[in-house]
Formats: C-alpha cells, sequence, structure tokens
C-alpha cells in the first residue's frame, strides 16, 4: 500500500497539500487489514474476521477479499463499498517509522510520498508558514493543523495496535482457537478454498468455567468473541 515512504519534513513537503479525496484505489491490492481491539465489534458488521495461524501472537485481522491482492470493497472507480472503514486504512498516507536500537527505539512521521492524497494546489497546507510571508520568502515552519489532526489519529491507532496482542492474550491462554479451512460455494460450486485461518471454537468457550467468562465480559473481550462469530456470516458478501 506505501509505495515511496519518506519522512515527514518542512523541507521536503513543505509545498504539498493534504486532499480529502473518496478514491480508495491505493488499498486496491489489500486482501486482509489488521484490527485493533476497539473496531472489532463495527468492522465484524461488515467483514469476516479471522485470526492468521501463522502468528504466534494472535492478532485479528478483516478479510476484504477472498484472492490475494484483490480488495472486494473497492470499485473500479475507486469508491470504498462498505459502511465502514477500518482504521488499517484511514491513517494513511500516514505511518510511523520505527528508527534506532532496541535499547532506544523512537518513532518517525512518514508519508507515502506517491498518496493521491498529496497535491501541490489542491488542499490544507501540510505546513504553516511564518505570517505575512509569501511562498518565496517564508519557509514553511511548523505543521499545519490538518496533519497535527492526522499524526494525533496516527499516535491513537498505533497505540491501540501495540495493545491488541495483550488484549487478545487470554483467547490464547484458555486455548480457545481451533484452525479452519473454510469451503467457499456459489451454489453448489467450490469457488475457493481459505487455508491457514483460526477462529474461536465456541464449544471450547462454552466449556470454560464463570470467573473466566466473567473477566472476559468486564474487559470487553467477551463481546469481542461473539461479534467474530457473528462475522462469519459476511463471507457471503466476498462471493458476490
Amino acid at each position: 500500500m506505501f509505495r515511496q515512504l519518506e519522512i515527514l519534513s518542512a523541507q521536503a513537503h513543505g509545498d504539498l497539500r493534504l486532499r480529502s479525496i473518496e478514491d480508495y484505489r491505493f488499498a486496491a491490492l489489500r486482501s486482509q487489514v489488521p484490527l485493533v481491539f476497539d473496531e472489532i465489534v463495527e468492522a465484524a458488521k461488515h467483514f469476516p474476521i479471522v485470526f492468521p495461524a501463522s502468528r504466534a501472537k494472535t492478532k485479528p485481522v478483516a478479510l476484504l477479499g477472498l484472492r490475494r491482492a484483490r480488495n472486494h470493497f473497492v470499485a473500479e472507480d475507486g469508491r470504498w463499498q462498505a459502511g465502514y472503514v477500518p482504521a488499517f486504512l484511514r491513517r494513511y498516507p500516514f505511518v510511523f517509522g520505527r528508527h534506532g536500537n532496541a535499547g532506544a527505539r523512537h518513532l518517525t512521521v512518514m508519508l507515502d510520498r506517491k498518496a493521491p492524497h498529496l497535491d501541490r494546489s489542491e488542499g490544507q497546507p501540510l505546513f504553516d508558514r511564518p505570517a505575512g510571508s509569501t511562498t518565496a520568502s517564508g519557509a514553511p515552519t511548523a505543521m499545519s493543523q490538518t496533519v497535527q489532526d492526522a499524526v494525533a489519529f496516527l499516535s491513537r491507532y498505533q497505540e491501540a495496535a501495540d495493545q491488541v496482542t495483550d488484549r487478545m492474550a487470554p483467547l490464547i491462554e484458555a486455548d480457545v482457537f481451533v484452525d479452519r479451512n473454510l469451503e467457499m460455494y456459489v451454489g453448489t460450486r467450490r469457488t475457493n478454498r481459505i487455508t491457514g485461518i483460526r477462529v474461536v471454537d465456541r464449544e471450547r468457550v462454552a466449556a470454560l468455567d464463570d470467573a473466566t467468562l466473567g473477566r472476559w465480559a468486564r474487559s470487553g473481550l467477551l463481546e469481542a468473541v461473539h461479534a467474530h462469530w457473528q462475522s462469519l456470516t459476511n463471507f457471503r458478501q466476498l462471493t458476490g
């Protein structure tokens, strides 16, 4: 999705503007995206939510297509064809880059220089210039309010993304995941077979003690599990 990442700076990007667009072709090759914990319930209304079997630390993902590099929810003209846009996509064209060694790592704001959101004539400026200056006489200084808002959202997203593993850890500890291969059919014709995923098993959850279920209910985890189960009915949307 990110084609040309650059560290955001006034020197390199002072003449750029951020446009609000409805073209999601930048995400057309994303057949799945990771979810943060607090968006599971809303995302479950629109997409199947599963857990990749290959990851030791399980994180939920929303399936956006049944074919590799094919997003079912991006129309040919770029329109987003679902009622919810995952936060992973809403942060674009910004992302945090991690720099430094393991003892002193820090985050740097980066942007995709090739994003369709960026323009030199339309949209809100990325950086403000000194009052009374012209483009020729005044160099850009601080990030504009538009970019500050975008970076604030990016910060909230990153914090939530960093917490997903811990929020989902009780599911691993309780051993409620099972591997699944899903067969997709149109009528009696099999159209696709999805492998390498895990789902939460209903019988294993039902066998848990009341104390565990009570903790999950209070933390919101039980609601997320029920949303995950309900989301599996959305597979039929991806076959249309």
